[in-house]
């Protein structure tokens, strides 16, 4: 009976070593699926398994209430995930996510990314977009001011239904300098905002802006640049200017007590050099945070993702401490101002 005792638990500990260094070899990624998990997979997922033999296992779509709740009910099972960069320092002030290692993680990004718990993936822009048989290039609205005209252009505008960049645009309709938005003026952008509330179609999600324009429920709209971009590309009439153009980073975080954190974070390294971004940005839309990838596009890529000298002049980076600080307060009160009449 010893004997046997003893034999099963040599072959259970031999299971249980076995499935430890096979655990160790994989990596669960999570990202928000569609064509931006297609070309994630193709340029970056792909290359990356092949070169370092850890298999990643992806999952579909991020999800931030499944990220908290597997933390503190200590299941997590994931290993990186792709999130809005000032979710991303939100979550790690509450301790739902790991420091980046940047001993790691040591490709160099731009500063506005290079965050404690979250470190830039791609960016995309939040602009001003519209129905190309309404207008043309010319005839379009250039600024959050035109867009806020509705003598000069009437007519319904599509506009996010969360307070993040639509208070920026606000303010910046109101005259508030690109350099100077944060903190926000709070009163003064819903006082703004209430100049156009009856003209404003509320989108969710972000396919929605180029249904909206294309059907003709908008004429002019609030919309993120590689939706339209997609769109357009579908052949879509559809078209947008990245002049004030709001760059929201989508960011890399590793949920509090991942399995093989080291992977992730060499993942995160991975995915980070310019040619992994120059590779996805090729096959979509989405600007890059590591500066050297542009380099590695052709000057029509560069152009159509607005990252030219010329475009970056006149676009900023959401601040993503601001959002993480306040996005909850904002959020009531946004909420709050949508339902008073």
């Amino acid at each position: 009976m010893k004997k046997t005792l003893a034999a099963f638990v040599l072959a259970a500990t031999a299971l249980s070593g076995s499935s430890a260094i096979a655990a160790s070899n994989e990596l669960v990624f999570v990202d928000w699926g569609g064509t931006n998990t297609d070309a994630r997979i193709e340029k970056n997922i792909k290359p990356f398994e092949k070169e370092t033999g850890i298999k990643v296992t992806v999952v579909t779509p991020s999800d931030y209430a499944k990220l908290i709740a597997m933390v503190e009910n200590e299941t997590t099972e994931w290993g990186v995930m792709n999130c809005d960069a000032y979710w991303g320092v939100y979550a790690g002030d509450k301790g739902y996510l790991e420091p980046i290692d940047y001993n790691v993680v040591t490709e160099k990004l731009d500063k506005a990314v290079e965050l404690k718990y979250v470190v830039g993936a791609e960016v995309y822009d939040s602009v001003i977009s519209w129905n190309k048989d309404k207008y043309t290039k010319d005839t379009a609205p250039r600024t959050w001011a035109d867009f806020f005209d509705t003598r000069k252009f009437p007519g319904k505008r599509a506009m996010w239904q969360y307070p993040v960049t639509v208070l920026e645009a606000a303010l910046l309709a109101d005259g508030v300098p690109m350099d100077k938005l944060y903190p926000l003026d709070l009163d003064r952008a819903f006082k703004k905002l209430d100049t156009i509330k009856d003209s404003i179609v509320w989108w969710t999600k972000g396919a929605q802006p180029s249904q909206m324009l294309s059907t003709g429920e908008a004429d002019i709209a609030l919309a993120w640049s590689g939706r339209i971009l997609t769109a357009q590309d579908q052949g879509s009439p559809v078209d947008l200017t990245y002049n004030e153009g709001m760059r929201i980073a989508a960011g890399w975080v590793v949920p509090k007590g991942a399995p093989n954190r080291e992977n992730a974070m060499k993942f995160i390294n991975y995915v980070s050099s310019a040619k992994s971004q120059a590779g996805f940005s090729s096959m979509i839309p989405y600007g890059s945070t590591n500066p050297e990838a542009v380099k590695l596009l052709d000057s029509k890529q560069i152009d159509r993702i607005g990252q030219n000298e010329e475009q970056i002049k006149h676009e900023f980076y959401i601040d993503n401490d601001y959002w993480a600080k306040h996005l909850n307060e904002v959020v009531e009160r946004f909420n709050a101002w949508l339902l008073a009449k």
